[in-house]
């Protein structure tokens, strides 16, 4: 994983759909189907939290102990820089 803090893309965006979410990249015209939980992560990736405040932030929201979800957040934010979502 990478150390620089997640920045999204500014070509993407996100679009709230019931308990979903798309992310919709107009670099290539692509739309990514996300869940809510995924959808929360995108909204914490800022370009200025770390990892570590990200995962603080998101467990909080579940009411869970970071230590639980950080392998689960870090999974997330790779795929999310394999869709080349965040830059």
């Amino acid at each position: 994983m990478e150390t620089k803090p997640p920045t999204p893309s500014p070509d993407v965006t996100l679009q709230r759909i019931g308990n979903e979410a798309i992310l919709h990249d107009r670099r290539n015209g692509r739309a990514h189907v996300i869940n809510e939980s995924a959808a929360r992560l995108w909204e914490l990736c800022d370009g200025q939290a770390s990892l570590d405040q990200i995962v603080g932030a998101f467990a909080s929201a579940y009411g869970m102990p970071s230590a639980e979800l950080h392998d689960d957040v870090v999974y997330i934010l790779t795929k999310f820089r394999q869709l080349g979502v965040l830059v």
